[in-house]
């Protein structure tokens, strides 16, 4: 079960290759908890974002 959302959400609709949703799918099944593809997206953007503000601070 994912966790409970901030109730000020925004609902956003993508268009992506299914390609791309095979790979999310992979990553989100060799998760403990399993979660829904919304969650996992969710996830692997948070991810990216904390990567990207690392490297910034690394240079």
């Amino acid at each position: 079960m994912p966790k409970r959302l901030d109730d000020n959400v925004q609902r956003l609709h993508m268009v992506i290759p299914s390609s791309l949703i095979e790979k999310v799918d992979g990553w989100r099944r060799r998760e403990a908890d399993l979660p829904n593809l919304s969650e996992a997206i969710r996830r692997l953007v948070e991810l990216g974002l904390d990567a990207a503000k690392k490297a910034r601070t690394q240079r």
